[in-house]
């Protein structure tokens, strides 16, 4: 049995999708290094400026330590001499005495005032108590920064008086001290730094290296679509090489539909190519009228098939491409879609005077489908019927829902396909013995690459009516919202 051309569903031009231009100059190891450089200086810095606050306050404890003692110590030497609070010139320079800054000191009375003192006078500060704590302070002495501590004693001369006890030193010295530290902490970060970038380089360039085999791989194969997937490779480069995968199997799976179709293309214009040639060079060279019409008439009819291959041709070839494959599918209302197609036919069967009935549901049956593929199936379906029915026959197109499917029904009163021969229905260039002629063996097999694609089942049977029933069912899908047809007045496909 012949197949009926497709009716092809109109489609809009794809536009073809740009090449992004390959980034030139970028390395992998030197965007890691960067990315670890902007927070390993920023580490740095914070670390620094924590260091330093650690060494001022642990400078600043030491210091105050040892004014305090310092403080101490000329309390008992007042004590152990009996002093009442005076002291001598050399004892004066040597409490003075600082190395890198300078140091003062006050010995005053609560009764009498000030009985000693060097020669800037120290502000007086928190009054401390007798047998108590020690009080230290921040001041400015001669404009200088300084630090200073109090402490209170009974006066060796007169039990009834006390002495205030201030020691003051500037602050110099203990800064010195915590930028020294600071100083050596930042060239430590440092060293540790060039070291963190050094490792990591290294580490990275190793790293790396695990993609040699995967490199060598393709280029060892460059000409061939070989799988890469069973190179052994980091769990990261997994996905990578898996994607690689899939693009060699998506253009081998291209190829390979090229190859079909340029076979199929052989094997169905060779014959008419060489009917146009016989019949265009009897017409050229008859100088009968009467042989001259026939001929052209066989050239005419020999078009005619040519186109109607081409078109199916194409149609097949365009339901076997991965691309197709992985067209989006939306909701669609069959309900809605099928009589659309019908219609389009009404014409071509009042011309052939075929009664084209149709028997709808009584609810809405909506599948997930591309609009496109699914108008090739049912108008090849449709075309095919009517290719086969006898003047005055029958063609009855039905529309139910079967548990959990959509099924479409095309049932004719034609010759038919004998028992035998109906499980290769479908198959590519596949004809009924008493098939008539003009046929391609195309058309049914454009219905099953879609039903494929769309996860449907066609099968084929004998018709109650005498001829050929085809069944299409559709896994069903709750009812939407979206139209049942996409715009089918857009550009052929």
């Amino acid at each position: 049995m012949t197949h009926a051309e497709p009716s092809p569903g109109p489609r809009a031009p794809l536009a073809a999708p740009r090449a992004a231009a390959p980034a030139r100059g970028d390395s992998l190891r030197r965007r890691l290094l960067l990315f670890l450089l902007v927070p390993v200086c920023i580490t740095v810095v914070l670390v620094s400026a924590l260091v330093y606050a650690v060494a001022s306050r642990y400078s600043d404890s030491v210091y105050d330590e040892g004014l305090l003692e310092d403080a101490y110590g000329l309390a008992k030497v007042l004590k152990a001499t009996g002093s009442d609070g005076q002291l001598s010139a050399q004892a004066a320079f040597l409490l003075e005495y600082n190395k890198l800054g300078h140091n003062y000191f006050s010995v005053r009375s609560l009764r009498r005032g000030v009985l000693s003192a060097s020669h800037e006078t120290i502000p007086a500060g928190p009054a401390p108590r007798l047998d108590g704590d020690a009080r230290f302070y921040d001041t400015a002495i001669g404009g200088v920064r300084s630090r200073a501590v109090s402490l209170a004693v009974p006066a060796p001369a007169d039990p009834s008086d006390t002495l205030v006890v201030t020691m003051a030193e500037t602050v110099q010295d203990r800064q010195l001290r915590a930028r020294q530290i600071l100083i050596m902490s930042i060239l430590l970060q440092l060293v540790l730094t060039a070291v963190l970038l050094a490792l990591t380089w290294s580490g990275v360039s190793r790293g790396l290296r695990a993609l040699d085999p995967l490199i060598g791989r393709l280029a060892r194969h460059g000409q061939e679509l070989v799988p890469v997937g069973d190179v052994p490779v980091p769990a990261e480069i997994r996905p990578l090489s898996a994607t690689i995968d899939a693009l060699l199997e998506r253009i081998r799976r291209l190829f390979v539909s090229q190859e079909h179709f340029i076979a199929d293309a052989a094997h169905q214009l060779r014959t008419p190519l060489a009917g146009l040639a016989l019949h265009a060079e009897r017409a050229r060279s008859s100088g009968d009228e009467a042989q001259r019409a026939q001929a052209l008439e066989q050239v005419q009819v020999l078009t005619m098939r040519l186109a109607r291959t081409a078109t199916q041709l194409l149609a097949l070839s365009r339901a076997q491409a991965p691309v197709e494959a992985d067209a989006p599918m939306t909701g669609l209302r069959l309900d809605q879609l099928l009589p659309q197609i019908l219609g389009e036919h009404v014409a071509r069967a009042v011309r052939a005077d075929v009664d084209l009935g149709y028997e709808g549901p009584s609810e809405p049956l909506s599948v997930r489908a591309d609009a496109y593929a699914l108008h090739d199936a049912l108008g090849n379906l449709i075309d095919n019927a009517l290719s086969y029915v006898r003047r005055g026959g029958t063609i009855s197109v039905a529309l139910r829902r079967r548990g959990d499917c959509a099924q479409v029904s095309v049932d004719d009163d034609g010759p038919g396909v004998a028992e035998p021969a109906l499980p290769r229905l479908g198959d590519r260039f596949f004809r009924a013995p008493d098939a008539v002629e003009g046929g391609t063996g195309l058309g049914l097999a454009i219905v099953r690459r879609i039903a494929d694609r769309h996860g449907a089942r066609v099968s084929f049977a004998r018709s109650a009516l005498g001829g050929l029933r085809v069944e299409l069912d559709f896994p069903l899908i709750a009812p939407s919202g979206a139209p049942a047809t996409a715009p089918l007045s857009a550009e052929p496909r």
